[in-house]
């Protein structure tokens, strides 16, 4: 049997993986807004709810103004107490500076060096400077810190009460905070000296504390409105930023977001199909089966394409075969409108096989469609001959049928395969249907054992070349399809000759491309699928015009399977 070697044509089936890119739709004009704008989500995926108080505004002002109280109030009782401190050791420099200002008074030194008239007048004189000074009170003492002012009249000749009684006789200044007869104040003891040196007294002005508490809290009620500001621009910010983070969000909770984004991945895990999502050539998306389809190992993303697929991204709506590290793929591309692709993979043999079934499944049913057609009629045939009494014919009827049909099933007894032999026999109804006379030759003989790849290859061409050539008799003068299908050392042959018009000469080079037919739109696609088998095992699809004994022409499909393919 003569081989002819064809230039592989790979068929593939227009298939690809549409993914709908949805928006959500823009925010609604009235409150409660939110809820609409999830509208066209929630039809689709189930988010979880989210309470008020959870909420990312409400999370996000809460967390600002607890962040800002927790760090605000240490450090406000810190600035506090520094503005305390400041305060304090501002009045105990006041203090020792009025108070050596008082102990180098002329009047002061003249009445502790004994002058009546000095004395007398020292206690009105030193009210005055008190007033002048803004102190609480100044006194002044001798030697034995007896007073000889105050602001109290009557404490005048009582000893001073509170403090260091003893720095001042060795000519030292003490300033000190101590409980006084006035109360608790801060104030200096420095030593008045006389020309010669001679420690007299000592001289003290005071500031009692609850003047220091007074400008305090002048001091905190003055930087309150900046506290209470800060505040105020510290929330407002938080509430612009949540309100930005809440529409970059589309509106979504984090819990929806994070629950969306579980059900998408169960979704992309649970698909048959490999899916990636490409932009400006990195891939941003890809799910475990487009990895195991590519071949490569799990890695961040984004990567570039063209490290997965050597050749890009094929042209949009257009289902391509790819090799892929030696693996055959269908590729389909799908734009989504925002500068995406959506670029799904499937296994080319596994498409091709349900391909193959979708066609075997529709010959069966084409097979069973004729059968029962033909059937019906003989049935209706009996039933009138046997209505008129014509029981002698109706048993030749019956006769000539079961004759008809041990004689199909002897011609196809020597396949020795029930799937194939049955195929064949469905088709001899086909052709009585088509009015066409269908033979199958006599040195039609298959061994008991075939490599399952080659039986497989052998009923899908079987079916697709008898069911073409049926089709190409039918309605022609004396039209008949003859076959043959056997088998010798060097393989098997599938022969299939019809009378009919032939393969048009504008179509004899493309003939096996998918889509091809000399029947119209919507054909081609059972010879490509034989076609792409034949490539697969390594068997040769040829067909050419023949001229029988008595100069009537033919048109042969001859299929040439060698020794040993589809092991």
């Amino acid at each position: 049997m003569r081989r002819v070697n064809t230039t592989r044509r790979a068929a593939v089936c227009d298939t690809a993986l549409t993914m709908g890119v949805q928006r959500i739709s823009s925010r609604a004009g009235r409150p409660g807004g939110s809820v609409d704008r999830l509208g066209p989500l929630a039809r689709e995926v189930a988010l979880p709810h989210t309470p008020r108080l959870l909420r990312v505004r409400s999370r996000l002002f809460l967390t600002t103004l607890g962040a800002f109280l927790l760090l605000a109030v240490p450090l406000l009782g810190l600035v506090s107490q520094g503005v305390y401190s400041g305060i304090h050791r501002s009045f105990a420099e006041r203090s020792l500076r009025e108070s050596r200002l008082v102990a180098v008074l002329p009047p002061v030194v003249a009445a502790l060096e004994g002058d009546a008239a000095q004395r007398a007048a020292l206690n009105p004189l030193m009210n005055t400077y008190r007033e002048l000074l803004g102190a609480d009170y100044v006194v002044v003492t001798d030697r034995t810190t007896a007073r000889l002012t105050h602001p109290t009249p009557s404490r005048i000749g009582e000893r001073m009460a509170g403090g260091d009684f003893t720095a001042f006789l060795r000519g030292q200044s003490v300033t000190e905070t101590v409980e006084g007869t006035l109360g608790r104040s801060v104030r200096s003891k420095v030593p008045v000296v006389s020309g010669q040196g001679r420690v007299l007294g000592l001289a003290s002005v005071g500031f009692l504390l609850p003047r220091l508490r007074d400008v305090y809290r002048d001091v905190l009620w003055a930087a309150l409105p900046w506290y209470l500001g800060a505040l105020a621009l510290a929330l407002g910010l938080s509430l612009l930023l949540a309100r930005r983070a809440q529409r970059e969000m589309l509106d979504l909770e984090p819990e929806q977001i994070a629950g969306g984004l579980l059900h998408y991945r169960t979704v992309m895990n649970a698909l048959e199909e490999g899916v990636l999502v490409v932009r400006g050539g990195l891939v941003y998306v890809m799910n475990p089966q487009a990895r195991a389809l590519l071949g490569v190992p799990a890695q961040e993303l984004p990567v570039p394409l063209d490290t997965l697929l050597p050749g890009g991204v094929p042209d949009a709506g257009v289902a391509v075969p790819l090799d892929v590290r030696g693996r055959p793929l269908l590729a389909g591309v799908q734009d989504t409108g925002d500068g995406a692709q959506v670029l799904t993979l499937r296994d080319l043999a596994r498409v091709r096989a349900l391909a193959d079934e979708l066609t075997q499944s529709q010959r069966y049913a084409e097979l069973l469609r004729a059968q029962t057609h033909e059937f019906t009629n003989r049935l209706h045939t009996l039933a009138g001959l046997l209505h008129l009494g014509e029981t002698r014919e109706a048993l030749a009827l019956i006769h000539t049928q079961a004759e008809r049909h041990t004689a199909h099933a002897d011609a196809v007894r020597g396949l020795r395969h029930v799937r194939l032999a049955a195929l064949l026999l469905g088709k001899f109804d086909r052709a009585s249907e088509l009015g066409v006379a269908l033979s199958v030759d006599p040195l039609s003989a298959l061994p008991a054992e075939l490599p399952p790849g080659t039986l497989d290859l052998l009923e899908l061409a079987a079916g697709n070349l008898i069911e073409n050539a049926l089709e190409a008799a039918a309605g022609h003068p004396d039209a008949q399809v003859h076959v043959l299908i056997a088998a010798d050392p060097e393989g098997v042959v599938v022969e299939v000759r019809d009378t009919g018009a032939g393969v048009p000469a504008d179509l004899a080079a493309t003939l096996t491309q998918r889509g091809v037919s000399s029947k119209g739109p919507g054909r081609g696609v059972g010879l490509a699928l034989v076609q792409a088998r034949a490539d697969a095992v390594g068997a040769t699809l040829t067909h050419d015009r023949v001229t029988d004994s008595r100069g009537r022409p033919w048109t042969r499909f001859t299929l040439d399977v060698p020794a040993g393919a589809g092991t």
